[in-house]
């Protein structure tokens, strides 16, 4: 760092698209700003890898999630970048041994929307439940469940209906052709990130604010925070005045969950599923995958594990959910696909120090916990990120989002002053 860097308006913590949002959005109407990251690369939970498959593969955000209201699907369109915009639904299902019929599957797929349907109409004014008392009752329920965890990243017991209710859904689910990290580099390519530096104590106790990094100290007016629950959770970064104990609760009640991904490269010549198309595999209660085939067209099928068995599977070694998800393809397909399959990858979010995990959820009676962690301190220590926003929680729209929220406060701060 330079010493003209040392001394900017803000410094942002954490270069994922939050803290990319924040800074491009001050920058934009004037102001200096670092951004300090601790990993070597940028975009966070949301960074494409071009090295392990012929198509890029994203290691973690992939979607353009309720794309007829998320603003980076506009950005996407109005940038002419191409877009997958097709339907993801189930053609195969195997649950305990046995590949369910087509009707079967139509009953399932039943199932799951009237699930989605029962948490999403609990009345707000309600006490808060867990999503595992409002599913209904159903010969389906025991397979259908393990889908909560697929989207909350969290198991359905642990998980907070009103949350759930509070997010903002609509028509859309789409993929930006070469990798959505590689489209968020793109859109911030004019940040400028100080890498492998981390911020391990932040002074807000008197005026403006005090960020201590391995390279050096930093002083700055504001400063604005986007890691991950995870991370402040085991105490990555110190804090004087300690945080109140109303945003640790904060924190406590929005644990990042775990979403895992397997990728399969297959062979051209296999042509048995295409994009689009989806397999759910069930051995016992919880041991759950889903695999979605034909990302962007292509040969590559994504593997998705979630929640506590995603957690085994990734204390069990690597490898571990590759082989669970080899065994749902055999089970479907045959034992001849395995022939098929020229490489394979595996992601491991949660003994990634820089997240500890995927997206945050929220426990239930904590939903309201949102709000206390997006309030800022002193007028000086913002929050951001997906974990901040109470309607688009666990998307990267999200905290691309709560990056604009924080540059608005900043600015509303200094207007008023």
């Amino acid at each position: 760092m330079t010493s003209k860097q040392l001394n900017p308006d803000v410094v942002v913590i954490g270069s994922g698209v939050s803290g990319l949002s924040t800074a491009k959005s001050l920058k934009d109407i004037g102001y200096s700003v670092i951004v300090l990251e601790a990993a070597s690369h940028i975009g966070g939970r949301c960074v494409t890898d071009n090295s392990i498959f012929d198509i890029p593969f994203d290691l973690g955000g992939s979607w353009l999630h309720s794309a007829d209201i998320n603003p980076l699907a506009r950005i996407a369109e109005q940038k002419n970048f191409k877009l997958h915009k097709k339907n993801w639904s189930n053609t195969w299902v195997h649950s305990n041994g046995v590949n369910l019929t087509s009707e079967q599957i139509r009953e399932y797929i039943q199932y799951i929307e009237k699930m989605w349907q029962n948490i999403n109409n609990i009345d707000a004014s309600k006490k808060d439940l867990s999503v595992e008392k409002l599913l209904p009752k159903s010969k389906w329920k025991g397979i259908a469940k393990n889908q909560i965890s697929q989207m909350l990243a969290a198991d359905p017991e642990v998980s907070s209906a009103l949350d759930v209710f509070h997010f903002t859904n609509s028509k859309g689910d789409w993929l930006v052709e070469n990798g959505l990290g590689a489209f968020i580099k793109h859109l911030f390519n004019d940040i400028e990130v100080v890498t492998d530096c981390p911020a391990t104590k932040i002074d807000y106790s008197s005026n403006g604010v005090r960020v201590e990094t391995p390279e050096g100290i930093i002083n700055s007016k504001y400063a604005v925070l986007t890691v991950s629950t995870g991370v402040l959770a085991n105490e990555k970064i110190k804090f004087f005045p300690e945080l109140p104990i109303r945003k640790k609760e904060a924190i406590n009640n929005l644990p990042i969950g775990l979403l895992n991904k397997i990728g399969f490269e297959f062979d051209l010549s296999w042509q048995e599923a295409h994009q689009g198309q989806t397999a759910d595999y069930l051995v016992g209660e919880r041991d759950f995958c889903s695999i979605e085939f034909g990302f962007y067209d292509s040969n590559i099928a994504v593997g998705f594990v979630g929640g506590r068995f995603a957690e085994e599977l990734e204390i069990d070694g690597l490898g571990s959910a590759t082989n669970f998800c080899c065994d749902a393809l055999k089970a479907i397909f045959g034992n001849k696909i395995v022939k098929f399959i020229n490489k394979t990858t595996e992601t491991a979010w949660k003994s990634n120090t820089n997240s500890y995990g995927s997206y945050s959820y929220a426990l239930p009676g904590g939903f309201e916990a949102r709000e206390i962690l997006a309030e800022t301190l002193n007028d000086r220590l913002f929050f951001a990120g997906e974990a901040t926003m109470s309607n688009s929680q666990a998307t990267v729209h999200g905290a691309f989002l709560s990056g604009i929220k924080v540059a608005e406060k900043i600015l509303a701060i200094d207007t008023a002053n």
